[in-house]
């Protein structure tokens, strides 16, 4: 409880003082210096800033000084006022905003390589240039294999979703061991899907996204490596339409097919296991 406490502000020792203050009732200071287990030179302090707080209020009896733990549904009035304060400084953050984004050297910007490690890095990447893709906007993939899919099914599924309701156009060629992944996809709107020759397999592939490319790989080590310039984007984008023409729609081998289909049987069962 004291952890969840500790989320709104409280340090340790409010959180021992307020606690004992609940637990006690109405008393002295020295009664909760012992509850507590705090120093007297330490308490005095400490029902100060809880009172400036308004967890504890304080009177006189007898001239000694008593004190006593507001209701603890106060704590909802005392969150909304940091929501309050946060939803301000949020606003006025967004005011400076594009002020601090006039500073960057976009020169320098767009001729830098950026890397991003781990699944997390993966879906940075993703994120980042969704915000920046525009209703017709078309991503190119290609290279994606059966391994990039592992673990991630959710993500992309949630990822092409929000996609679609942009009306963001996707052009995807697919390994051909990743064949389950890529009928799947094929079903969504404004999305086509094509297959590689059989040429054997990879585990890194491409993305493309206006003038930045993204070369993802998330066999061992993930990471994306991202390269924000208008040339070489042009460059991947020739290469991407040459795959392009010589991928295809279909598998040539029914077999493959058959195969792959029962396996995305049991993908689906075993996801539909895992909810």
């Amino acid at each position: 409880m004291t952890e969840y406490l500790s989320n709104f502000g409280f340090t340790q020792g409010e959180e021992k003082v307020y606690f004992a203050l609940l637990k006690l009732g109405t008393t002295t200071s020295g009664k909760i210096a012992k509850e507590a287990k705090v120093s007297r030179s330490k308490l005095y302090e400490i029902l100060e800033k809880l009172s400036r707080k308004g967890f504890v209020s304080h009177f006189k009896r007898n001239n000694i000084s008593n004190f006593h733990a507001s209701d603890p549904r106060n704590l909802l009035t005392y969150i909304e006022k940091k929501e309050e304060v946060l939803r301000e400084k949020k606003n006025s953050f967004k005011k400076q905003l594009p002020y601090l984004q006039s500073l960057i050297n976009d020169t320098q910007l767009k001729k830098e390589a950026e890397v991003f490690e781990g699944i997390k890095g993966i879906k940075t990447v993703r994120e980042t240039f969704l915000k920046k893709m525009r209703q017709g906007d078309t991503i190119d993939y290609f290279g994606n294999p059966d391994s990039g899919h592992k673990n991630m099914l959710g993500y992309w599924d949630d990822f092409n979703k929000r996609r679609v309701a942009r009306k963001i156009k996707s052009r995807t060629i697919y390994n051909q061991d990743a064949f389950l992944y890529g009928e799947r996809r094929k079903r969504l709107k404004f999305t086509e899907v094509k297959y590689l020759p059989k040429k054997g397999n990879t585990h890194a592939w491409i993305e493309i996204y206006g003038d930045s490319v993204a070369i993802v790989l998330k066999h061992k080590t993930p990471m994306s490596v991202v390269i924000n310039d208008k040339f070489v984007a042009e460059s991947f984008k020739t290469y991407f339409k040459i795959l392009w023409d010589v991928s295809k729609v279909k598998l040539e081998s029914l077999q493959t097919a058959s195969r792959n289909c029962e396996k995305l049987r049991n993908v689906s069962e075993r996801r539909e296991i895992s909810r």
